[in-house]
């Protein structure tokens, strides 16, 4: 039998392989679609779902939405880099530090800050096209890059540090100077949503957003590390730790002034396989914890998301690689009236690709942002702080 099935020529498994491939995909984009959404049935909510029929609705996805690996592929390989039409600004904070804010002005009265993932700033497609849908959408976007990130140079030896936000509140201080009867809310993706949500939580009745949106967001950092130590997520370990190491040789002349003093072994952190061991090398002397595992849980926001107020839309995916979908809280929409999960069957990690031909594709996720934005921008401020006081259970 063994021997039977090992003469099969090897053009029958390809075509057999291609076949299932072909089959899964046909079902992920027409049938496999519909969109899980958490939420408190208040009356409040009913109204805001009625008028965001991108959230409630469905996600068609496009062959490169149906594989991580295809996403990954497409990112780095087939995606045309989009022109960055944003205005530049550098701005030097209250310690010495140097961020970039990347603006496109459009109404003044309507702000959107928008907060990057891990390994990219401004300098991204996915940032591009963000601030590119917002501005059409008729709200002055801006994004934050963190120190180091989005190609700026650092002017202190401080790294990045996407658990503290203190750095983004002196920036929402800023905008709020400028424009101070402006409406202001948020779009944090990935890791950036992850500062977004422990801001928001930590600042409870006192948070500057009128509503945010959460896409990607990784909740427990030590437990998203955890899973990412698999052999099937060798290619984003791989990435993911390259690209560290890309970013630390780029500020290595800053950075050296600090080496002595955090008690850093800059050789053992070049020769970093994996994330973890370069955060222990590196991240976690330089935040001065004990281990990389107290490190990766004192900077998730899972533990503050209870105390979030303002109304906010996390959207994650079923298949994130980096983000298991069970590591989502959806049972907190059970207590919270104000905190609406969103779940696709696909998506990748950030990618949510929907079909236009096989090399041009849309980002889908603005769509939901977008409708949920819209609904609070238009929302008269009486009606917004009834939403906001609805009571807990």
């Amino acid at each position: 039998m063994i021997k039977k099935f090992l003469s099969i020529p090897k053009w029958k498994f390809i075509a057999g392989a291609s076949f299932a491939l072909l089959g899964q995909h046909i079902y992920d984009c027409l049938y496999n679609t519909e969109i899980e959404v958490f939420y408190q049935n208040t009356q409040f909510n009913k109204e805001l779902l009625s008028k965001c029929p991108n959230i409630t609705g469905h996600f068609n996805p496009s062959i490169w939405s149906m594989n991580n690996i295809f996403g990954l592929f497409y990112v780095t390989l087939v995606e045309h880099q989009m022109v960055p039409l944003q205005k530049r600004e550098m701005v030097t904070l209250k310690d010495g530090g140097q961020v970039a804010l990347d603006w496109k002005i459009n109404d003044p009265k309507n702000i959107v800050l928008v907060l990057h993932g891990l390994t990219g700033g401004g300098d991204c497609n996915y940032i591009k096209d963000t601030l590119e849908r917002l501005h059409n959408a008729g709200y002055t976007a801006v994004c934050f890059n963190n120190r180091g990130v989005g190609f700026t140079k650092l002017s202190t030896p401080q790294y990045h540090n996407h658990g503290d936000p203190s750095d983004m509140m002196e920036i929402i201080d800023l905008i709020k100077e400028r424009y101070p009867d402006a409406t202001l809310q948020c779009v944090a993706i990935s890791i950036g949503a992850n500062l977004a949500a422990k801001y928001a939580g930590i600042m409870k009745e006192n948070c500057a957003f009128k509503s945010m949106v959460c896409i990607a967001n990784p909740f427990d950092l030590l437990a998203c590390f955890e899973n990412l130590d698999r052999w099937y997520n060798y290619l984003y370990i791989y990435y993911l730790t390259k690209h560290f190491k890309w970013l630390l040789n780029k500020h290595l002349d800053v950075m050296n002034a600090c080496f002595d003093e955090h008690n850093i072994d800059i050789k053992k952190v070049l020769e970093a396989k994996t994330p973890y061991e370069f955060d222990h090398y590196f991240t976690r002397q330089l935040q001065k914890f004990e281990s990389v595992e107290s490190m990766y849980k004192a900077n998730s926001c899972i533990n503050y998301i209870q105390d979030i107020t303002i109304p906010t839309l996390f959207i994650n995916t079923k298949n994130d690689p980096l983000i298991p979908w069970k590591f989502v809280p959806i049972k907190l929409h059970r207590h919270m009236p104000n905190l609406i999960f969103a779940l696709t069957q696909k998506g990748g990690h950030i990618e949510w690709y929907s079909e236009t031909n096989f090399v041009t594709v849309k980002r889908w996720i603005m769509d939901p942002t977008l409708d949920y934005l819209n609904y609070f921008r238009d929302l008269p401020q009486d009606t917004w702080q009834q939403y906001v006081k609805q009571p807990k259970i």
